[in-house]
């Protein structure tokens, strides 16, 4: 009887993620017709296009999960390990730990201060190096006509993401290992890493609709959906007080914005890079606030954190970037201007390095210690 209930859940597993698959499929090849209608939309069917290609891998591992969470795991077989290291939690119960640490000493706040100092100039210098070479990338021609833009967001996160895999594996297996003896389950990292895609995307996509100095002013007031994606998603309190500092941190930045002569981009804001931008807002803001619980819940070290949120931004992306032919695209667009190569280089590695020094932000000070630096960098 124990091997027929096995067989029938196994049988309802396939069955499931079958279904689902098939029903993604018809939906991505329904969506082109559909846009032809509004040649206005294209965003948002890139958007919902690569939704699905997410989901073809995202629903499978939620079915996958379900079945995970009614087995019995506790065999030594392959696939049981498998499904533990990608599923098993022993930690969702326990009470989280504060972020900011605790001064036992000048020798200890010393050492903070160091520890900060480090991360504010590593910042610094790694997203200004990224933002110049993102707004280049997304606004302007490698050659004398329109096609010699580059408009896949996409796959610059796939980029990214990418290099920073590799890179944080290396170190991970030349250090501490992939995994630490407190390690979270592989799917807790899916939710960060998700909104930071998002996020990503909406960042360069909305490049293409507002002004430089318009994208700049919209990420001075992180601070403010911070604080209240915390409150909604920890119970965080935070005093009057402290809502006033980041009201007016953002006032103080938007007079500096409005005096600032713009000498980045003549593009002219519209309503979809408006939407672009507050969808960043809402996806950063919910990346860097479950980053935060994942440091407090788990031992997890800050080169763990960019090697499991890169590796499963690469295998996301992978998907959506495939069906459309992207890795062709950008093979060829490669080819005819070398110089894009070579922006992608340092786009990719000063992206990694940010990332590192993100998560280390994140793991010693918490994240609106990060939003506070990340916004005191748009001065630059």
């Amino acid at each position: 009887m124990t091997y027929a209930m096995a067989f029938l859940s196994c049988l309802k597993l396939w069955f499931s993620i079958l279904v689902s698959i098939i029903a993604i499929i018809v939906l991505q090849n329904v969506l082109p017709a559909l846009s032809n209608y509004n040649q206005n939309i294209s965003s948002l069917s890139t958007f919902i296009n690569n939704s699905l290609g997410y989901c073809l891998i995202l629903i499978p591992g939620y079915w996958l999960y379900k079945f995970s969470k009614k087995q019995d795991l506790g065999d030594n077989r392959l696939t049981s390990k498998l499904l533990k290291t990608l599923f098993g939690d022993k930690h969702d119960l326990e009470t989280e730990q504060p972020l900011s640490p605790s001064y036992n000493g000048p020798a200890n706040f010393r050492k903070d201060v160091i520890t900060f100092v480090y991360c504010f100039g590593g910042l610094q210098v790694s997203y200004l190096i990224w933002g110049v070479i993102q707004e280049k990338m997304m606004s302007e021609s490698y050659g004398i006509t329109e096609a010699s833009k580059f408009r896949d967001s996409q796959m610059l996160v796939f980029l990214n993401r990418g290099l920073s895999t590799v890179l944080s594996g290396v170190v991970l297996f030349m250090n501490e290992g992939i995994r630490s003896k407190k390690s979270p389950p592989l799917y807790k990292y899916s939710y960060c890493t998700v909104s930071n895609i998002i996020s990503s995307w909406c960042q360069y996509e909305s490049l293409k609709y507002v002004s430089f100095p318009t994208q700049v002013l919209a990420k001075t007031c992180k601070i403010i959906p911070v604080m209240l994606m915390g409150k909604l998603m920890s119970g965080k309190k935070y005093e009057y007080y402290e809502y006033v500092t980041a009201i007016g941190i953002w006032i103080g930045m938007a007079i500096f914005q409005f005096f600032t002569e713009n000498k980045h981009s003549d593009i002219t804001t519209c309503a979809a890079g408006v939407i672009l931008l507050v969808g960043y807002l809402a996806t950063d803001s919910f990346t860097s606030t479950w980053q935060g619980k994942m440091f407090t819940q788990y031992q997890v070290t800050s080169m763990q954190m960019v090697f499991a949120n890169s590796l499963l931004s690469s295998l996301l992306t992978t998907i959506p970037l495939y069906q459309v032919g992207s890795f062709k695209k950008t093979y060829e667009f490669i080819k005819e201007y070398p110089a894009f190569l070579t922006d992608c280089i340092v786009l990719s590695v000063s992206s990694a390095c940010g990332q590192l020094f993100i998560y280390k932000t994140i793991s010693k000070f918490g994240p609106i210690v990060l939003t506070i630096i990340m916004t005191i960098r748009q001065v630059n």
